[in-house]
């Protein structure tokens, strides 16, 4: 999932952009992460070191900080080579700094603005269209829970399981889970080769998996949890 990032030393500020962002996400629906609302440069980074993400980051050009807005971005974009970076400044001038630190910006936001609430919603949009519907598409499912549609990474996934509810299935990603309505036959169908029907009530990644039971018919995934695979479909997966 895509994270977003934001950067900006003034609480006035940082509350409205954020607000701002959270409500975008929740009309448009979008599969996005508010993740981090900060005024401290030395968070985000280390917060991309720790999560290793692909973000959309709102820089403040001017922090009040040893570490202005470009030359944090010269530091994400390091760290993050697919993000999405754009400044908010009252100094549009200071955006040549950006070329010459590379930082390759999406866009540069005036606050004060009469646009400003649009040309954010539509940062979010194009960076959020872009990484899911541009280049970033195959490698993708997308999939209806209840009021949004989740973008599901396939390299993210470690099984696909039925649950307990009539047409109701999980998918387990190392990070987070979450259930839709819809059958294992139907999702197989979309997903790549690296996908294989181990049992009737799951799908695991083979690319996620650390060790096979083949004594207690159970596969350990990356992350410790554990899967099922039947008699009749341990050959395949053993092959």
């Amino acid at each position: 999932m895509l994270k977003v990032i934001i950067c900006e030393d003034n609480s006035v500020h940082r509350t409205k952009l954020k607000q701002l962002v959270e409500n975008t996400i929740l009309r448009e629906k979008l599969d996005l992460d508010a993740a981090l609302c900060t005024g401290e440069p030395e968070e985000v980074i280390n917060y991309i070191e720790k999560k290793h993400i692909t973000g959309i980051y709102f820089l403040d050009v001017d922090l009040k900080n040893n570490m202005n807005g470009i030359r944090l971005g010269e530091q994400i974009r390091e760290l993050d080579s697919l993000g999405f970076i754009i400044f908010t400044t009252t100094h549009l001038e200071m955006s040549y700094l950006a070329f010459k630190y590379k930082v390759e910006a999406m866009d540069y936001v005036i606050k004060e603005d009469y646009d400003f609430k649009q040309r954010i919603e539509s940062c979010l949009l194009k960076a959020y269209n872009t990484y899911y519907k541009g280049n970033h598409k195959e490698g993708y499912i997308s999939i209806k829970e209840d009021t949004r549609i989740i973008n599901i990474k396939l390299c993210d996934i470690l099984f696909i399981e039925t649950t307990g509810v009539a047409h109701r299935i999980r998918v387990h990603e190392e990070n987070r889970q979450f259930e839709f309505y819809g059958n294992l036959k139907d999702i197989q169908k979309k997903l790549t080769s690296n996908f294989y029907r181990c049992h009737k009530s799951y799908i695991v990644n083979k690319d996620k998996i650390e060790e096979i039971d083949i004594k207690n018919n159970k596969i350990i995934m990356v992350n410790g949890e554990e899967c099922y695979v039947s008699f009749r479909y341990k050959g395949g997966l053993l092959s």
